[in-house]
């Protein structure tokens, strides 16, 4: 540990000495220890002969392309082996790798952990001081805790699906894989956790995330709106909106953009000169945003005709100048071309020796003296199996020729 008086070596990164074994599959699991490989951690990335099934992710969209974007974005930064845990030498060397670690990551269901013996009781024999963090679908306890979950499913039973309906009330789902990425984000900060608890008091520990808990946190603000109110949220958030200083407007190239001055009463004047509305500052109808609210279905047609008549970057332009929160309502290729994206490096270029520069997202938490890094693509099937048993475990060329030849990797 650093000293106070000590100064901190150049280019050092937070997790950097960190060794994590990733037993995971799909994206929850993966995407958290992605995390902790562009903080420096070095991540084992722990596949079947046949490898991952988010590796067969493109055939469904039919196409043959040298990067699969899916298991891309879930194993960058990691180092790929081979291991056949199905068979006894394939567990004896994870129980090795294991003894030379410092986390365990899975999103296998716990009865598969136990059946192959790879649960945390058995892990933690061989390192007490292991942090062994398991993601789920639905939580480590209860009459759910073993059964299968998706992204789609844990939307649904975490309450979002609920306040997400279309305007034909169908409930819709949020795109990107949320319920995962969030899911993934929940276990790496468990990691993270547990990880200073050792550093502080010595111990090792079990870590359990869900794709459901994760969802409650997302949601959290409509529960406190249940528990202390007694109402549910509105089922179509746009729907239920009805105030026109936070909102969602179309200009004259059918573009949107989107006003967002939660604040309304202070807002409102400004926003009245804005569009050229200011007679309607003091009329009794909109004065105030109860008064809005109560009308809005008559000011909302009103509000539309006036920004379908300039394009989109004359009204952010105008509402920037007047200091009200105002944002376009951007695909991922604006995203992507946006200079304060770029800027803070919220996108980065990564020059891969066999693909070239490949453009990913970058390290989301910027820390001014560790800096996160995103360095490497994902590994091919079993690319690091050889350097990984070699460097680690001292195997000799003889020994990793009898682990192939039963059948290991």
């Amino acid at each position: 540990m650093i000293s106070k008086g000590d100064k901190m070596p150049k280019k050092r990164m937070p997790l950097e000495g960190i060794r994590v074994l990733d037993w995971t599959a799909w994206q929850a699991g993966p995407i958290a220890t992605a995390l902790l490989a562009d903080m420096g951690a070095e991540v084992i990335k722990i596949e079947p002969p046949e490898g991952e099934p988010g590796r067969g992710m493109l055939k469904m969209y039919g196409a043959d392309l040298p990067l699969n974007f899916y298991y891309q974005n879930q194993n960058r930064g990691k180092k790929g082996i081979v291991l056949n845990l199905a068979t006894k030498k394939g567990k004896e060397v994870l129980y090795e790798l294991v003894k030379k670690s410092d986390v365990f990551v899975t999103n296998f269901r716990e009865t598969v952990t136990k059946r192959l013996k790879v649960d945390y009781n058995t892990l933690k024999k061989y390192n007490p001081k292991l942090i062994y963090a398991l993601s789920s679908s639905y939580g480590p306890k209860g009459p759910d805790a073993d059964r299968m979950g998706a992204d789609f499913s844990a939307q649904a039973r975490g309450g979002l699906l609920s306040i997400t309906q279309s305007e034909d009330d169908v409930p819709t789902f949020i795109g990107a894989g949320f319920a995962d990425e969030v899911g993934g984000v929940m276990t790496a900060y468990g990691v993270v956790l547990a990880l200073l608890v050792r550093e502080r008091f010595g111990i090792g520990q079990r870590v359990d995330a869900s794709l459901l808990a994760g969802q409650i946190e997302m949601g959290r603000l409509q529960f406190q709106m249940y528990f202390m109110m007694g109402i549910l949220p509105p089922t179509s958030v746009m729907k239920a909106v009805r105030n026109p200083l936070y909102y969602v407007y179309q200009d004259s190239d059918g573009k949107w953009f989107v006003i967002a001055a939660l604040q309304a009463d202070r807002f409102w004047p400004d926003f009245c000169k804005v569009f050229g509305i200011q007679k309607l500052e003091k009329d009794e109808k909109f004065c105030n945003q109860i008064c809005r609210g109560q009308n809005f279905d008559e000011l909302k047609p009103k509000l539309f005709e006036i920004t379908r008549s300039k394009p989109r970057n004359y009204w952010l332009d105008r509402l920037e100048q007047a200091g009200i929160p105002a944002a376009p309502v951007n695909d991922y290729a604006d995203v992507a071309a946006d200079p304060q994206v770029m800027v803070n490096e919220y996108v980065v270029e990564i020059d891969d020796p066999i693909h070239g520069k490949v453009k990913v997202p970058g390290v989301p938490v910027k820390l001014s003296k560790t800096p996160g890094k995103v360095e490497k693509l994902a590994p091919e099937l079993g690319q690091h199996t050889e350097e990984v048993l070699m460097s680690v475990l001292g195997y000799s060329w003889d020994e990793l020729a009898k682990l192939r030849d039963a059948g290991v990797y």
